[in-house]
């Protein structure tokens, strides 16, 4: 039978999962993180011109892929971030997903111009992905975190504010599972202030993880 709703770009079919939740990945899938300290992630905007901390990690690590990978990709990735609002129709919580697609060499482009595309025209998908789900009756599996390359905007989780008999948390991680093969770049808070920088997890396939720090530190030393 012939699909009514086109799949969102940010979703991947996948084979039946039953109760495992997990994907079955084509390669071994491993997570590491990197701490971006504030002087440092000071002296990426300066060089790079951007506003956000977010979106200037996004951009050094979407264009280092692109060189990795030796290619004019990723040309669509997946943002994810907190929702402006809740909204009739929309899937049940306030985490936006949303994609960015350009048609040109990730590789080449100006840092500034994919930070605004990042910031500013993210394609709201949350409503298509609904509409697709619910044309299969939710028996479908799908992924996003890793069906593209995947940004997760973890900044404004109050991730630091747990209270067990008046201590608090000094060091917090956070990992997603289940990453499908394109990878996931988790960025959140080092620590509960801003001084202490931004703490990156990133899950991709195993064999591109030297490659890529490699990558991170000879050109923005932050790896």
């Amino acid at each position: 039978m012939q699909k009514i709703v086109e799949d969102p770009l940010s979703i991947k079919r996948v084979d039946p999962v039953e109760d495992h939740w997990i994907v079955n990945n084509s390669c071994r899938i491993k997570s590491f993180s990197i701490h971006v300290s504030a002087s440092k992630l000071g002296q990426l905007l300066s060089r790079l011109g951007i506003q956000g901390p977010f979106e200037s990690i996004c951009v050094v690590i979407w264009q280092s892929i692109s060189r990795m990978r030796d290619g004019p990709g990723p040309q669509v990735v997946t943002i994810c971030k907190k929702g402006e609002e809740k909204k009739e129709g929309l899937i049940g919580n306030t985490r936006g997903i949303g994609v960015v697609k350009v048609d040109y060499s990730i590789s080449e482009a100006n840092p500034s111009e994919l930070a605004r595309l990042i910031k500013n025209e993210i394609i709201d998908e949350r409503l298509k992905i609904d509409e697709a789900i619910e044309e299969e009756h939710g028996v479908s599996d799908v992924v996003v975190y890793g069906a593209n390359l995947t940004f997760v905007n973890v900044e404004g989780a109050d991730l630091y504010g747990f209270d067990w008999r008046g201590h608090k948390p000094r060091n917090v991680s956070y990992l997603i599972d289940g990453v499908g093969d394109a990878g996931t770049v988790l960025v959140l808070s080092a620590g509960p202030n801003e001084a202490e920088g931004k703490l990156v997890t990133m899950t991709f396939p195993e064999d591109e993880i030297m490659k890529l720090k490699n990558g991170l530190n000879n050109k923005w030393s932050i790896a």
